[in-house]
């Protein structure tokens, strides 16, 4: 299958840049540490590495020096552990406790975010006969997963399960791009919960900085950090580091129709061409993950003709598995390429998402390739 994708859509993916991003923000991290004891950088590699490809992403990160990965679900930490055998991997989402005995066997560390999660877990390796690594997760504000970090009996009680071995704590801010004040407070209720955890004997590799607190906060580099989306050339807050975007998007053309005015054009026939027009097809569409109001809100794509590049207006709705534009007065021919997407950001804030969405919204069916 591999041999036909410069036929249809294709994500080449700049390996180079993901490991001098991943360079960039290591050397920020251990800027704010004592040079004795600098951050381990994590890698956060879900979501098929924001849309980049786990194949292409994880070994670029350990190219870079990268030795620990973070992921969302235990199928995700299997595909890294087969690209990164003696890497950690930290499972940041709900496993199955009936899946202990496989996070043992592949030495995946797992988040438990309350006792009740944290008693199954431990009967299910208790009954396997292994242990488990964990980190305990701290609720950071979001309502989302975590302990409160005011429960301190269950924090203990939960690190104290036979059949768990405890070996980090960590938090995750839900305001670190907008709310620098809430941040901070949000980090001294969790460093309270860790230094308590302490006392109780339990010393623990911490971590709370996700891509936007280690840009906008370096001070909450603990133990580690884990940037995602910095890690991709797509920081969340300003930043003066020259982190660069890996991932361009293209699809070529591949029929051009000679159309008199008004001719529709697509579903609904939305579109409706106002003079002789030259209509191109591309063979991309929703089902690609290019979402369906794209046309719309972006309004155009770049064509590369021969060492020319220019703009042409979506023309109609995004299809399933195709996308038309208008090449009228333009050179272009079949087989062009055009680029479809290199920066999503612009694209985030013509939808009014963000650019995660539009990264991690690309399907399977996208050829990765690295960029030569």
């Amino acid at each position: 299958m591999s041999r036909f994708y410069e036929d249809r859509a294709v994500a080449e993916i700049d390996t180079v840049a993901l490991a001098e991003n991943f360079r960039l923000l290591q050397s920020l991290a251990a800027a704010n540490a004592a040079p004795s004891s600098p951050p381990r950088t994590m890698a956060v590699v879900k979501a098929n590495a924001y849309g980049h490809g786990i194949s292409l992403a994880v070994p670029a990160f350990l190219q870079a020096g990268c030795d620990f990965f973070a992921v969302a679900t235990c199928e995700e930490a299997l595909a890294v552990r087969r690209l990164a055998p003696t890497a950690d991997i930290l499972i940041l989402g709900y496993t199955p406790p009936s899946a202990a005995a496989v996070l043992a066997q592949y030495n995946l560390t797992q988040t438990v975010f309350s006792l009740d999660y944290a008693k199954k877990l431990a009967e299910s390796a208790t009954v396997s006969g292994c242990f488990v690594k964990i980190h305990l997760k701290i609720d950071g504000g979001m309502c989302r997963l975590g302990f409160s970090p005011d429960d301190h009996h269950a924090i203990l009680a939960a690190a104290t399960c036979r059949g768990l071995t405890p070996v980090g704590i960590f938090t995750h801010f839900p305001v670190a791009d907008s709310d620098l004040p809430a941040t901070r407070g949000a980090f001294l209720r969790f460093l309270s919960c860790k230094k308590r955890l302490a006392a109780s004997g339990f010393s623990l590799f911490s971590h709370a900085a996700a891509s936007a607190a280690l840009l906008a906060v370096p001070a909450t580099a603990l133990d580690g950090v884990r940037p995602g989306l910095a890690l991709y050339g797509i920081p969340p807050v300003t930043t003066a580091l020259p982190l660069r975007p890996a991932l361009t998007l293209t699809a070529p053309i591949i029929q051009i129709h000679e159309v008199p005015c008004g001719t529709p054009v697509g579903y609904g026939g939305s579109f409706v061409t106002a003079r002789p027009s030259r209509i191109g097809t591309l063979p991309i569409g929703y089902g690609d993950g290019l979402i369906r109001r794209f046309g719309k809100a972006v309004g155009h794509m770049t064509v590369t003709h021969g060492k020319t590049a220019f703009s042409a207006p979506v023309a109609g709705r995004i299809c399933m598995d195709h996308t038309m534009l208008d090449l009228t007065d333009t050179p272009a021919e079949v087989g062009d390429r055009v680029t479809v997407l290199d920066d999503p950001r612009p694209v985030a804030n013509a939808l009014g998402t963000i650019p995660y969405e539009i990264l991690t919204s690309l399907s399977q069916r996208i050829i990765r390739k690295r960029k030569p």
